[in-house]
């Protein structure tokens, strides 16, 4: 019995943790703007690169909280918050920024996409979010920001998160295969385990 049951242990010890390598540059973002209840404000997400940057791509989808009218955006940024919204590196300066009502918690669900993460390349790209109020002055300098790393001389490429835990919160999203996965491991773990106590 002992032996079945350590095996059926290591065997969802290591779906788990194979759950977290699989998860993928899919990230859950909240930002924590009760400080400022009952004002309005602007929300900037912003991508960048060096010139030399292989291709990435920002991708924004479930918005939830205060979100109000669109205040600008960059050419390379393309969707809307209900469908999606899309922003390349490409060019000098890459951005959505956004009208929001403060007072609640913002969150929105970033993913990352494009040839960093298999051209080997010594530059990166960067996606970070800057929080104004209605004069546009600055509330909040990167609360999150996402440094791209490329693949480069053998590294794989990396996705680095920089986080002000007083601000906001960062969870990163398992792919729905890992979940799968990591449910069918711990169903035969119990159905091992409920053959063992019978």
């Amino acid at each position: 019995m002992f032996n079945s049951l350590r095996k059926a242990l290591l065997a969802c010890a290591l779906v788990l943790s194979s759950g977290a390598a699989l998860a993928g540059p899919t990230y859950l973002v909240t930002l924590h703007t009760q400080a400022y209840s009952g004002e309005s404000g602007l929300l900037d997400f912003g991508m960048g690169g060096n010139a030399d940057a292989p291709s990435a791509f920002a991708t924004l989808t479930h918005f939830s909280g205060a979100f109000e009218n669109e205040f600008d955006r960059s050419p390379s940024t393309v969707g809307d918050l209900a469908t999606g919204v899309t922003i390349a590196n490409s060019g000098a300066s890459n951005y959505l920024t956004q009208g929001v009502q403060l007072g609640g918690d913002l969150a929105f669900m970033v993913n990352f996409s494009g040839d960093f993460d298999t051209l080997d390349s010594a530059a990166s790209s960067l996606f970070a979010v800057v929080l104004y109020d209605a004069q546009l002055t600055e509330l909040w300098a990167f609360p999150v920001q996402f440094d791209l790393l490329s693949a480069f001389q053998g590294a794989p490429a990396a996705v680095l998160v920089t986080v002000d835990d007083s601000l906001a919160s960062v969870a990163a999203v398992p792919e729905p295969s890992s979940l799968l996965l990591m449910l069918a491991a711990l169903a035969v773990g119990g159905f091992l385990l409920r053959r063992k106590v019978q």
